[in-house]
């Protein structure tokens, strides 16, 4: 009668292959399905911070900063 006894010997060494390669499938996909979880929300973005970082005056900064002529300025006699 065919088919009685156990499977081959690379039968066998397939098959636990197989399985070992779905069990580590399982694993990352919960893996990844509890980082999804864990991960910071997303800052809003701030002009005034990229202002900063490019070495640009912000809106409250740049009205402070106004000239006034002097005596001896010759751009205070026009």
């Amino acid at each position: 009668m065919a088919g009685r006894g156990a499977p081959t010997f690379l039968k066998r060494q397939k098959e636990q292959q197989r399985a070992a390669r779905a069990l580590a499938k399982r694993v990352a996909k919960q893996a990844r399905r509890e980082n999804r979880g864990n991960q910071a929300p997303e800052e809003e973005f701030d002009e005034n911070a990229l202002g900063d970082l490019m070495g640009i005056p912000n809106d409250a900064e740049a009205g402070t900063e106004t000239e006034t002529p002097t005596e001896g300025d010759d751009r205070a006699s026009s």
